[in-house]
């Protein structure tokens, strides 16, 4: 068997595997990971600390979150196997908890999301308790930035995602699984059947099962045998970050973040092992795979952690710049299973949260693989109409709310007689006029939305895709409870 993919995903996978004893296991993978998600993963084990509006309020959405409830659990496990095997000379687990801080930077998308995260921990009975901001340790923001609340999230953590991958990889060696320090060229076979892959130096491995895990370029490698499977068209979600040592100061011991604000997840620092810190991150959808950042966005991390985490931050030492690409689907949601291809198995999608929900996965692909029953939702097939979570109107107003958000955090100005109300109006317009110009009733993610309105790569894939697949999906409905449709 074949993984192509030596990140979170494809690495967890063969660990399971492994285990299984089911035979030769093949992953392949470039040791740098240049661009993958996983080598730039600020690895919060965050389930609750992610939550927005948006989370649980329809079933399709509260059926993604919960994969990441139930993988929160199993990561004591996976750190306790994976701590023998570690070099980095540190606990794996750099946090055990996190604290959620509520500042006026970001407008209201950071309160209408930091109170839907408190009605989730309410509402699956998880710890949390309120806390004076002057409390958290490391935190000490300019005072024109400073918290109006915050919470202590017992449970939530973070792990050193470059510590675990390294790990993973010590484990399987021993365990007598192949890593190749490889690139995959294209998989081998056709249309009916994969029979392998081919590398770039033009060898073949051949294999009876063909796992495909290379996040935001897993869709290409795909199409290189199955090119007219209909799949959902997955966007590179390009993020920033940096690991820093502290020269001043008193060090932050917790992971402390924001709410999920204007099309991101929220600045955040994590604690990196001892004298070390991650700051994180950036997010933007762009037409192709990069490597490397906008100069924007360095400046963005560097200026508003400074800003909103710690006024000593601008004495930190850059240790290493990380950049890597998350694999976003139009509709939001991860692609996990068969492909027609036979043989062929996709394990993509998972946006921001690969890293953390990859144990949990990895137990229900090595399931599917065997021809066992599988543990999550079939919802998340490859192979599926888009799944619709919202109306247009709706898809407009969450876009010009997460402009609104990123408009006031990133310091932007408008002319001193504009007012808040005529800047929404004006995105507003542009939202709409997208839409109309595209001509489809599917709604958009404010952040896929973002792009689509501002590539015209990305509106020109958006609307022939939707042309393809027809009219719009019917929409998933809304839950009860916290998740009730506005």
């Amino acid at each position: 068997m074949v993984i192509v993919g030596n990140g979170a995903l494809g690495l967890f996978l063969a660990d399971e595997l492994v285990e299984r004893k089911v035979g030769s296991v093949v992953v392949v993978g470039p040791s740098h990971r240049d661009a993958g998600a996983s080598r730039a993963a600020g690895a919060m084990l965050g389930c609750f600390g992610e939550v927005t509006s948006e989370s649980l309020r329809t079933d399709a959405s509260r059926t993604r979150f919960e994969l990441g409830v139930q993988a929160h659990s199993r990561w004591p496990e996976v750190l306790r196997k994976l701590e023998e095997h570690s070099s980095t000379g540190f606990p794996l687990q750099t946090a055990t908890e996190t604290h959620v801080v509520l500042n006026a930077i970001g407008a209201e998308l950071d309160t209408v999301n930091f109170e839907a995260m408190l009605k989730a921990l309410d509402e699956y009975g998880k710890p949390w308790s309120p806390i004076d901001p002057a409390d958290i340790p490391g935190f000490r923001p300019r005072t024109d930035a400073r918290a109006l609340r915050a919470v202590h999230l017992h449970d939530e953590g973070a792990v050193d995602a470059r510590g675990v991958l390294a790990a993973l990889e010590t484990r399987l060696d021993a365990a007598g699984a192949t890593l190749l320090d490889q690139t995959v060229r294209r998989l081998t076979g056709n249309a009916d059947a994969v029979t392998g892959v081919e590398l770039e130096d033009g060898s073949i491995i051949e294999a009876g099962k063909v796992v495909v895990a290379v996040g935001a370029r897993s869709e290409a490698l795909v199409r290189t045998v199955a090119k007219e499977t209909e799949l959902i068209p997955t966007f590179p979600g390009l993020g920033f970050a940096m690991i820093a040592k502290r020269t001043a100061g008193e060090p932050f011991r917790s992971v402390v973040r924001t709410p999920n604000r204007g099309f991101a997840c929220g600045l955040h620092v994590v604690p990196a092992g001892p004298g070390r810190e991650y700051l994180g991150a950036t997010n933007r959808l762009v037409d192709d795979i990069a490597s490397v950042t906008w100069i924007a966005d360095v400046r963005y991390l560097a200026q508003y952690s400074m800003q909103q985490l710690d006024e000593q931050i601008a004495r930190h030492e850059v240790l290493q710049w990380l950049s890597g690409n998350r694999p976003v689907t139009l509709d939001g949601f991860p692609m996990i299973g068969w492909l027609p291809t036979s043989g062929l198995y996709l394990m993509t999608g998972t946006y921001r949260d690969g890293f953390h929900c990859a144990p949990l996965l990895a137990t229900h692909v090595a399931n599917e693989l065997q021809g066992k029953p599988g543990t999550i939702d079939p919802m998340f097939n490859p192979v599926r109409q888009p799944i619709q979570t919202r109306t247009v109107e709706a898809s407009v107003e969450e876009y010009v709310q997460h402009n609104m958000a990123a408009w006031f955090e990133t310091g932007a100005e408008a002319a001193p007689q504009m007012t808040t109300t005529q800047l929404a109006a004006y995105y507003r317009a542009r939202g709409t006029e997208f839409y109309e110009k595209i001509g489809s009733g599917y709604a958009l993610g404010p952040d896929v939305l973002w792009y689509a309105e501002g590539s015209l790569v990305g509106a020109r894939r958006v609307a022939r895709y939707l042309r393809r697949v027809g009219d719009a999906p019917s929409l998933a409905p809304a839950t009860s409870g916290i998740g009730e449709s506005r």
